[in-house]
C-alpha cells in the first residue's frame, strides 16, 4: 500500500458520538491528530478546508453520505485520501471503489490501529509511554 504524509490529521466520520469519540482516544494515544465529523456535511467541509485530512475513516451508514454524493466527490478532490470503511458489512460492497480498507465495526481497535499505521506509513507496534519523573 501507498503511504502517506503521517503527520496529518486523520478524519474520523461515524454516526454515532461514543464511537467517534472512542476511536479519536483511541488513535491520539498513538500519537495521531484526530478531527471528527458527524455527517457527509462535516466530511466536506473538512476535505474542501486548507488542511484536508491524510485519511478518512468512515462509516457508510453516515447521514447525507448518499445524498450529497460524498465519496464521488473525495474521489475528484482527494483521490490520493486512502479510505478505510469502518461499518458493520454491508449486503453488497459494490459502493465501496476506492476503499483501501474494509473493517467491521468491534471493540477491539487493534486491527484499525495497524491498518492506520500501514496506510501511514508508521510502525504499528505500541507507543512507549514517557516515564514520570
Amino acid at each position: 500500500m501507498k503511504s502517506v504524509d503521517a503527520t496529518g490529521k486523520i478524519l474520523i466520520a461515524d454516526r454515532n458520538r461514543h464511537v467517534r469519540d472512542f476511536l479519536r482516544r483511541e488513535l491520539m494515544t498513538e500519537g495521531y491528530q484526530v478531527e471528527v465529523a458527524r455527517d457527509g456535511r462535516e466530511i466536506l467541509e473538512m476535505i474542501n478546508s486548507p488542511n484536508p485530512p491524510v485519511l478518512l475513516i468512515l462509516d457508510l451508514e453516515l447521514p447525507y453520505l448518499a445524498e450529497l454524493k460524498v465519496m464521488e466527490l473525495l474521489q475528484e478532490r482527494l483521490p490520493s485520501l486512502p479510505v478505510v470503511i469502518h461499518s458493520f458489512p454491508p449486503e453488497s460492497e459494490e459502493h465501496l471503489p476506492g476503499a483501501a480498507a474494509f473493517l467491521e465495526k468491534r471493540e477491539d481497535t487493534h486491527l484499525l490501529k495497524e491498518v492506520v499505521a500501514e496506510l501511514l506509513g508508521r510502525d504499528s507496534q505500541p507507543r512507549a509511554e514517557p516515564a514520570q519523573e
